[in-house]
């Protein structure tokens, strides 16, 4: 076993700057040391940051080491890991799969709080790191490894199909990662504004570039708008609406139920993806009746992580991001955009 020094990117809330810590690990037979280039930021960043740990958890690097009973990695493979960083392995949950519901699982800012992937290296136990296809640029591979897994895994649990046409509530750092996962897929795609602010013309313009082929604003700004918009939008009918089959939840805001369960078709599938805090209180009957189910879905079991990756590769999907570098200049400008709503759409980490 060998020790090493690794440096991470903090936030700290007396100061407002960031800052690098560095810690010492000791690396395991079971674990891999990798050296970060690049990592993707996400909103789950901005939540974090004001409990002083590691920062960033869509990385991407090399290879520099293996532990000794490491058989699934070698020295200067391309890896990329997400949220999850362990799991018991053994339980029910665990066996089927689905390691990221178990009940022991470690993953960012509740486990491992000295270590981020806004930093120079990682040691992360091999079974939780995945090799990136060489058709996938470093530079698209760390938003996928939370935002892409978690769409796919989304999709997944929802069984959705290339017949269904699926709903996107909110077009951010991971609705639009949704877009393009859906629109892959074969599926329509309908792109849905649930902020209080009505949707700039850029942001609906991105949606339709992104692969929706309908959008509709669902706030108290209620309206439909046309594939070709010159900042107007279409009258409000719900009757014109396509009936959306699986509804992805994406947003920082929850939308408005009694506006989005009639744009819903019969028995349809409502997956809950982003953090909230508020209570989720849906009309009780409108809800029952058509047969409609919630799923709360979470970062993507080891197969659909890979699966994923391979369907990105395949199907060349390519997340719009933004760079920045890896310095403390560079995380402060990525997070001011980002928590101002002004990223378009996936900020990167660059060294």
């Amino acid at each position: 076993m060998s020790t090493h020094n690794l440096t991470t990117f903090c936030y700290s809330a007396e100061k407002s700057q960031f800052s690098r810590r560095s810690t010492e690990r000791t690396l395991g037979p079971r674990e891999i040391l990798i050296k970060t280039t690049h990592s993707g930021l996400c909103y789950t960043d901005v939540h974090a940051k004001e409990k002083g740990c590691g920062l960033g958890h869509e990385g991407v690097g090399s290879v520099q080491k293996v532990g000794a009973a490491v058989t699934n990695h070698s020295v200067g493979d391309r890896v990329g890991w997400g949220w999850l960083h362990s799991s018991c392995g053994h339980c029910p949950t665990c066996q089927s799969g689905y390691r990221q519901y178990c009940s022991q699982a470690r993953g960012f800012a509740f486990s491992d709080l000295d270590q981020g992937a806004f930093g120079d290296y990682r040691i992360i136990d091999a079974e939780f790191a995945y090799r990136i296809p060489d058709a996938i640029p470093s530079v698209d591979a760390g938003p996928l490894m939370c935002a892409g897994a978690s769409v796919y895994e989304a999709l997944d649990a929802a069984g959705t199909k290339p017949s269904d046409r699926v709903g996107v509530v909110g077009v951010g750092g991971l609705g639009h990662m949704a877009i393009l996962f859906a629109r892959a897929m074969g599926c329509g795609v309908t792109a849905l504004f649930a902020s209080r602010r009505r949707p700039s013309t850029q942001k609906v313009q991105d949606a339709f570039a992104l692969g929706a082929d309908e959008a509709r604003c669902i706030s108290e700004h209620e309206m439909v708008f046309p594939r070709n918009m010159d900042g107007g939008t279409g009258d409000v009918d719900g009757t014109t609406a396509q009936p959306i089959n699986v509804l992805l939840v994406t947003s920082n805001e929850l939308p408005d139920w009694n506006k989005v369960l009639p744009l819903l078709d019969r028995m349809a599938s409502i997956v809950l993806m982003s953090i909230q805090l508020e209570p989720l209180n849906i009309p009780y009957m409108p809800f029952i009746l058509p047969g409609h189910r919630i799923i709360s879905s979470t970062e993507a079991s080891k197969r659909n992580h890979v699966d994923m990756l391979e369907f990105a590769a395949r199907n060349q999907i390519r997340p719009w991001v933004e760079v920045f570098a890896m310095t403390e200049t560079g995380l402060g400008e990525a997070f001011n955009r980002l928590e101002s709503g002004q990223m378009r759409y996936r900020g990167v980490l660059e060294w």
